[in-house]
């Protein structure tokens, strides 16, 4: 009579066991899930690239002026942007070049600037500064590793009315500049705000 109370005993404490290591296998499982779904749901979002300001006034092909210059036999050069790089290390200036005048400008060699150094500069835009004047800097453009400019090369004649887009990357001036002159050979200097690219 006791083997057979002691049997039963052993058998109900052994189910109670299965019991206890059953719900908390299901809970331990429950909370991982959830963590892992927590995980998911708070996890940053993959970095966007920088974008600009779409403000400014239209130009002539539809659009956004931030500058605008003429320059040497009805050259008129428009900056449309200013866009700074992911690591926030450069800026890349774009502009376009238009001959408004009625003959074929054949000047671009100017906008090469003086410095032999830069490969194939004759035909690009290698001239280009930017000036922090409040902070009396000045910065060049960017040159990749075979000395040629990071800016638009094989420039041609330009045909009367005709325009082409054009670009040059500068490193970046500190985060508290909030305008910059830029400047090409051959025309005024064009003041360009930062603070809508930052």
């Amino acid at each position: 009579m006791i083997r057979s109370t002691l049997r039963t005993a052993a058998v109900l404490a052994g189910t109670l066991a299965l019991a206890v290591t059953a719900c908390s296998t299901d809970d331990n499982s429950a909370s991982q899930t959830d963590r892992a779904s927590e995980s998911r749901t708070t996890a940053a979002e993959p970095e966007q690239p920088s974008t600009s300001d779409r403000s400014g006034t239209p130009d002539d092909g539809g659009g956004r002026v931030l500058a605008q210059v003429t320059g040497r036999d009805s050259i008129v050069l428009t900056i449309t942007g200013v866009e700074p790089s992911a690591s926030g290390k450069s800026v890349t200036v774009s502009a376009t070049l238009k001959n408004t005048g009625t003959k074929g400008f054949f000047g671009i060699s100017a906008y090469g600037g003086t410095d032999t150094a830069i490969k194939g500069r004759m035909h690009s835009l290698a001239g280009a500064t930017l000036t922090d004047t409040a902070h009396n800097m000045r910065y060049y453009v960017l040159r990749d590793t075979a000395g040629g400019c990071l800016c638009s090369t094989a420039l041609r004649a330009l045909k009367p009315g005709e325009t082409v887009p054009v670009f040059a990357q500068f490193p970046a001036p500190p985060d508290n500049v909030r305008s910059v002159d830029f400047l090409l050979p051959t025309f005024p200097n064009a003041t360009i705000p930062l603070g809508a690219a930052r």
